[in-house]
């Protein structure tokens, strides 16, 4: 018999934390009503010492994210490996401008109401959650295309939370502060993700893992795992290492009519050299078939 993997939790600080103990007081009260309780008590309560607004709209915002996942409405993506978390953050975003492109040609438009402002607009979002491998905390990401094309990315991990904007990656790479590494990694992670699933679909399927280890996961949401493509490791691979290698390149999406069979798909451009450095296509055989699917590829 397989042996049983666990794997990490997202939102685990609001599943447990917030809502299970409000539960616990207001055990007949609905999810709705636990979360307008949450939120009002949140938004009322005095302001800590070092508190700024926008640390308090980071915990408003992950408990928005919360009640999405309450609906079933957020997608669950689970990585067999989590080395693929390490390609995937580590993974440049080379194309960002055609991989934004490609974000809000795919995505679905909804409804957002802006807490502070008081106002409502629409962007294209896409919202999943990571578990992991033997880890206690799962991610949950929240990535919009906002009105001006800008691409707006809130994340939470455990008790933390942060946001990224397209706008201010560029310059935030070029630091090496712990919080603009770990937001810098959180952008890429996210992106990429959604990159991967559109560009190696033979790698995702429907469901969670088949060793998932039996806990409180919710086998009716929208759940998929995630193998790590062939494609993305070095051949060179010794094959005594149990450690995969990865190969160096990026996610691009295609738009010129010049790639014509390619137009309007996200590939992995990998990096070799041979007599200088030259660049190799990949993506998934299945891809057609895949995208088709739009249940799928859509968030």
């Amino acid at each position: 018999m397989a042996r049983k993997v666990y794997y990490s939790k997202p939102l685990k600080y609001f599943w447990q934390d917030l809502y299970g103990v409000q539960k616990k007081f207001t055990p007949y009260f609905s999810d709705e009503q636990i979360f307008a309780i949450l939120r009002q008590n949140i938004l009322a309560a005095p302001t800590k010492a070092f508190e700024t607004p926008e640390m308090r709209g980071l915990i408003i915002s992950g408990l928005e994210m919360w009640r999405e996942d309450s609906r079933g409405e957020i997608k669950h993506i689970f990585f067999l490996d989590k080395q693929l978390r390490e390609f995937l953050e580590n993974t440049p975003l080379s194309d960002l401008e055609g991989i934004k492109k490609f974000l809000y040609e795919n995505g679905q438009s909804n409804d957002v109401f802006h807490l502070y402002s008081n106002e409502q607009s629409k962007h294209v979002i896409y919202r999943f959650a990571l578990h992991l491998p033997y880890e206690a905390d799962g991610y949950a990401f929240s990535l919009s295309i906002e009105a001006d094309g800008s691409v707006e990315l809130y994340f939470s991990l455990g008790e933390n939370g942060g946001r990224m904007s397209d706008k201010f990656y560029a310059d935030t790479i070029k630091k090496d502060d712990l919080i603009s590494l770990t937001t810098s990694k959180m952008f890429r992670l996210a992106i990429n993700t959604i990159a991967y699933m559109n560009c190696f679909p033979d790698c995702v399927t429907d469901g969670v893992p088949k060793n998932l280890f039996e806990r409180s996961e919710d086998m009716s949401v929208k759940n998929f795992t995630f193998k790590v493509s062939d494609k993305i490791k070095d051949s060179e691979n010794s094959q005594l290492s149990k450690m995969p290698h990865f190969r160096k390149g990026h996610f691009r999406s295609f738009q010129s009519d010049y790639f014509a069979n390619k137009k309007g798909q996200i590939v992995f451009i990998a990096e070799t050299m041979v007599k200088g450095k030259a660049k190799t296509v990949s993506t998934s055989s299945e891809k057609d078939e895949f995208r088709s699917n739009a249940g799928k590829t859509k968030s």
